[in-house]
């Protein structure tokens, strides 16, 4: 379905995809991976304050909620320029490299595609409600309390928390559904040897191959919306402002686990994931990068013990980009494997484009000389004649002035 928008690439133009396709990566999975778990972390603690009936307590749950979602998953703007641009350039990439293919990753990335923006579009709509809680907020202590509001602005406020908790749950939701097809489809890509097995979206729930893939991508989650809190709450800009001690415990207590235990569970997954690559897909590359992404998590985990150990946060922002950083020699690692894997297939999709190329060549020179006569007997002829001057001068006292520089014309022209 997905071929007829497409162009198959040259050789040369694989290796600029893949390019492209790294960096869109690169900005797409890291940035995802802290609104799934930022999104997550938010709801939970939205929901604690909803549960208690301590109003103290209440309103601290609910600024840890409202915070957590204004840090992690940034603005609007920002969020679809870091996450569903890069995402819909890494799916037509996808869909260029396995032209020709019968598999089902391009339709299963173009589906996560889908519920990514759903699941944007619902997060941001819960990140929105806690302003309009807030401004509601606002009113109540200015006139006096919950009694003195209008019952009209009661059953608003009613209808608002219960918007609130639906947006975020059904976030989570769908931002997991979605991550889960994105797994599915580029593990199945990398895999030419399951494609046509892989033919149905149900089967994918009994491949051990995409869950071992699918829980790497979530610790990775978790442990970078850990470094990400521990940079964004204590070290960004002088950390959060009008923080007392017990919110700042609260969030340490959250962010360090989620940070240490996301980083201890990658090297099992990525040992498994190797461990299950088929022998086509391996190459030393693969091997050098999976290396890296071990030794930048162990560096993490030094460093998140040391946090830990002494409550010392100037080594948050090193944290944070070390997290990205093992994000950036998963994707090279993948993408090696993914290239390793298909390139059988790029020589047939590589055979099509010069096809496709000699052809339009062939159509254009067709082109250019019926465009040639009717243009001379359309306009030139109206004042130009080979023996006897018209408007212009005759071609017989023309064509020997500029002999040997009809071809340099002809290019220019």
């Amino acid at each position: 379905m997905f071929d007829t928008f497409v162009v198959p690439p040259g050789q040369d133009h694989v290796n600029l995809l893949i390019v492209v396709q790294i960096i869109s990566l690169l900005m797409f999975l890291p940035f995802s991976g802290m609104m799934l778990g930022g999104s997550v972390f938010s709801v939970y603690f939205n929901r604690k304050g909803k549960k208690t009936g301590n109003q103290v307590y209440k309103k601290f749950y609910f600024r840890l909620a409202k915070d957590i979602a204004d840090k992690l998953t940034v603005s609007k703007s920002a969020g679809y320029a870091l996450g569903i641009l890069p995402l819909a350039s890494a799916v037509f990439i996808y869909a260029q490299i396995l032209y020709g293919a019968k598999v089902i990753s391009v339709s299963l990335l173009f589906l996560s595609l889908i519920l990514y923006i759903a699941g944007f579009i619902l997060i941001y709509n819960y990140k929105h409600t806690f302003r309009i809680e807030g401004i509601l907020g606002s009113l109540k202590n200015a006139i006096g309390g919950q009694d003195k509001l209008s019952p009209e602005l009661r059953e608003y406020e009613k209808s608002l928390t219960a918007s609130n908790s639906r947006y975020g749950s059904y976030g989570i939701i769908t931002l997991f559904s979605a991550s889960f097809l994105f797994v599915a489809g580029t593990t199945i890509a990398s895999d030419p040897a399951s494609w046509a097995a892989a033919d149905n979206i149900l089967k994918l729930f009994i491949s051990g191959k995409i869950w071992i893939n699918y829980f790497y991508f979530l610790s990775a989650s978790f442990a970078v919306t850990g470094g990400a809190m521990l940079y964004l709450f204590f070290e960004w800009e002088g950390g959060i402002a009008n923080a007392d001690a017990e919110y700042k415990s609260i969030i340490k207590s959250v962010a360090i686990p989620s940070a240490f235990i996301g980083s201890l569970l990658q090297p099992l997954f990525l040992f498994l994931g190797v461990l299950l690559l088929a022998e086509g897909s391996l190459s030393s590359s693969v091997f050098v990068y999976a290396g890296l992404t071990l030794f930048t998590v162990f560096l993490v985990c030094n460093f998140l013990y040391y946090v830990y150990k002494n409550s010392e946060f100037r080594f948050s922002g090193i944290i944070f980009f070390l997290m990205f950083l093992a994000f950036a020699f998963t994707i090279v690692k993948d993408e090696m494997t993914f290239r390793n894997a298909v390139k059988e297939h790029l020589l047939v999709v590589n055979a099509k484009a010069d096809e496709l190329a000699k052809e339009q060549i062939g159509s254009i020179v067709q082109v250019n000389a019926a465009d040639g006569e009717k243009i001379y007997n359309e306009k030139c002829i109206a004042c130009h004649k080979f023996d006897q001057k018209v408007v212009g001068p005759p071609y017989q006292e023309t064509v020997p002035k500029y002999n040997g520089e009809n071809e340099r014309r002809l290019c220019r022209s």
